[in-house]
Formats: C-alpha cells, sequence, structure tokens
C-alpha cells in the first residue's frame, strides 16, 4: 500500500513551497553556467521567500490587496528573465525548462492571488519553450490548459489591443501559440476553442494565420481531420465578401 503524506497548507502554499524547495539546486546549476547570475539568482530567492511569507499571512489564493506585490512579482519575472536570456545561449535545454518552470509558478501564484502580470513577455516565452518540448497529446493539453488561464488573467489590460502594428505583442504571441497548441493536439474541441478566441482577438491577423497553417497542414502525416478544420477557417475569412 501506497503512504500517502499530509500537505501542510492549502495547494497554493503547497504549489509556491515545492518551488522554493527546487531553488537551492536551480541556483547552482545556473551559477555553474554564468556567475554573473549570482544577484537575479539571490533576488528571485528574496523575492519567493516573500511570496511565500504572504501565502502563510493571507492563504494560497484569493485576492492579495497588499502594496507593492504587483511591482515584486514584476521584479521576480524580470530577473528570471535574464536567466532565460543566459541559458537560451547556451546548450542547457534542462535548465531552460527549469528556467520556465519558475516563470510559470511565478504567473500562477500571481494568478491564484489576481495579480497583475507584467511583464508577459517572459511568461509568453516560457509558455512557447513548454509547448515546443511537449511530445504526448498529454503534454500539449496540459500547456494548452495553462495558456487559457494566462490569457484569461491578462485579457482585461490586453485584450485592447493597442500594439496592432507590434507582430511580437504579447496578445497576439499568446493567440496564435494556443491555436499552434490546440493543433498540435488534434482534438477538435480544443481546436475549435483556440480558433474563436483568435478569431475574436486578432481581427487582423485571423486570414495570415490560417493561410500559414493550412499551407503547413499540407504536409504528409497531418490529420485529414485537422486540415479541413483549418481550411474552413482559411475559407472564411479569404473568401470575397
Amino acid at each position: 500500500m501506497e503512504i500517502k503524506k499530509i500537505a501542510f497548507g492549502d495547494e497554493g502554499q503547497v504549489a509556491t513551497a515545492a518551488l522554493l524547495a527546487r531553488l537551492a539546486g536551480f541556483h547552482d546549476r545556473a551559477i555553474a553556467v554564468s556567475p554573473a547570475l549570482a544577484a537575479h539568482l539571490d533576488r528571485t530567492r528574496r523575492g519567493l521567500d516573500t511570496l511565500q511569507a504572504l501565502d502563510r499571512q493571507h492563504g494560497g489564493a484569493g485576492p492579495m490587496a497588499v502594496e507593492g506585490v504587483e511591482e515584486l512579482v514584476g521584479a521576480i519575472l524580470t530577473d528570471l528573465a535574464q536567466v532565460e536570456a543566459i541559458t537560451l545561449r547556451t546548450e542547457g535545454s534542462v535548465l531552460l525548462a527549469e528556467t520556465d518552470d519558475f516563470l510559470l509558478g511565478v504567473a500562477l501564484w500571481a494568478i491564484r492571488h489576481e495579480v497583475g502580470i507584467e511583464p508577459v513577455e517572459p511568461v509568453v516565452n516560457a509558455l512557447a519553450h513548454r509547448a515546443n518540448g511537449a511530445r504526448s497529446k498529454q503534454e500539449l493539453a496540459a500547456v494548452f490548459g495553462l495558456a487559457q488561464g494566462i490569457l484569461a488573467h491578462v485579457a482585461p489590460r490586453l485584450s485592447a489591443d493597442l500594439e496592432r502594428s507590434n507582430p511580437e505583442r504579447p496578445w497576439r504571441i499568446l493567440h496564435a501559440n494556443l491555436a499552434i497548441t490546440a493543433i498540435r493536439t488534434e482534438d477538435a474541441a480544443m481546436m475549435d476553442h483556440a480558433f474563436d478566441a483568435l478569431d475574436a482577438a486578432l481581427p487582423d491577423d485571423r486570414a495570415g494565420f490560417y493561410a500559414q497553417a493550412l499551407a503547413l497542414a499540407l504536409s504528409p502525416g497531418i490529420a485529414p481531420e485537422v486540415r479541413e478544420r483549418i481550411a474552413v477557417r482559411h475559407l472564411k475569412w479569404t473568401a470575397a465578401p
């Protein structure tokens, strides 16, 4: 019989504690790659310690009306983005995956506490790495769910899409990556959901997106049902009025 341990704290507190428990090993591996990351990692540790202290004081989930907490989340994400940037220049795919775990862990902390995520870009990049590394439909479905949650969280701030001339804006990348992840799952419900969301959020980009997706879907190995779903959207947005 498997013996189950009793968790101390609620799910949010447990998640934050689990993230902190991994920090020492992550710190050592990152420093081995670049000693210049020491200051970023030390600030990350202090930031995560503060998030854990806030969890103890206020609970692991629920609105966090504490002055400066959004700035704290932003500072941690910025420091982790520096780790990610150096990791990308090395061959350390394991370290990159670890960095992404911390970026997404901090983003989930913010979501649990209804705290804004700014900057969003490091989280968007971490999601993209996670999707690119997924090797099964189950892993892709997990990334899809995570991306859905992050999109819903940042929508109040980004959905106005005021930087439409910037193709790298997080709002556009999040929707495009959600749709690509859905296509890779080959799940009809996920594709319909992601396509509907993209169509509503990116009216200037949808025709181009489905044109590129359809070109890729003509490759051997793509399920006919997937190709058909993309073709229907492509026809919808490119057909003459």
